[in-house]
């Protein structure tokens, strides 16, 4: 007897950068039925997500008279994303590749490069009526099985600052992304150095996901920590924030290390 497909998702949003944790919700609701491992999952999740925060803030450049809409459909062996904008467009074809060593630095310009690399197809094109469209395809292990859950929730992101000798540690607990967590890190970073702390430690242990935002607050972080005649380091960042720095070849940039110990020394 066939296994019944999952409902489609549609959704209509207004330009807002909340709204992109409402439709990670929405979509959490679909894959908990789908039989993915958390890899995979993670790989769909960042990508819309970077979809999203495409279409809100370059798209639509959040003018909260334009609407952004999502629907997502699972056939019997692949799961398709499509994001519709209505704002003015823009060349897919001539987006830049943010590895190459001119643009390692720039705090944005990674987002789109980031969606093709998490899902086996994307498509970009323009919508007759005005708007783009951003269509992700992202393969099922064959045949479609449904699945009990999806794990835990992830939590809103907290920093706490904490010292060690003269380094100033922040410890980074929950989602680092576009809206609250990249704000957080930069409030948090920022403020550091005013108070003239010059060493600081990024803890990434408890980071639950980060998207291309986080990244760039991340880049953006450093270069102003530099600027300002200081050092930035990060430490224990997880398996996929450590995935995502050697795909962006930001691993050349920072300094990474997995001992709190040797990071704090390593100022010296």
């Amino acid at each position: 007897m066939p296994v019944p497909l999952p409902p489609p998702l549609h959704l209509a949003v207004a330009s807002r950068r909340e709204e992109i944790e409402r439709v990670q919700a929405a979509l959490d609701e679909l894959l908990r039925q789908l039989a993915l491992d958390d890899e995979a999952r993670h790989r769909i999740d960042l990508a819309v997500r970077e979809a999203m925060a495409n279409a809100i803030v370059h798209g639509n450049r959040e003018r909260v008279d334009k609407r952004v809409r999502i629907s997502a459909e699972v056939t019997d062996d692949a799961l398709l994303i499509r994001i519709d904008d209505e704002g003015d467009g823009f060349d897919f074809a001539r987006v830049e590749d943010p590895r190459a060593p001119d643009r390692r630095l720039l705090p944005h310009g990674r987002g789109l490069w980031l969606m093709r690399s998490f899902v086996d197809e994307l498509h970009v094109e323009r919508c007759p009526e005005g708007g783009t469209s951003v269509i992700l395809r992202a393969r099922l292990a064959r045949p479609f099985r449904p699945s009990g859950t999806l794990g835990n929730s992830e939590a809103i992101m907290k920093i706490t600052q904490r010292t060690s000798g003269d380094v100033t540690i922040l410890d980074v607990n929950g989602k680092l992304t576009i809206g609250e967590g990249d704000y957080l890190l930069r409030e948090a970073v920022r403020s550091a150095l005013a108070e003239g702390k010059r060493k600081v430690l990024i803890n990434l242990a408890e980071v639950t996901a980060i998207d291309s935002s986080g990244i760039g607050e991340l880049v953006s972080s450093y270069t102003t920590a530099s600027h300002q005649g200081g050092k930035l380091k990060l430490l224990n960042p997880t398996r996929k924030i450590y995935d995502l720095l050697v795909i962006t070849q930001l691993i050349s940039v920072f300094e990474v290390f997995d001992s709190e110990n040797e990071a704090v020394e390593s100022f010296a």
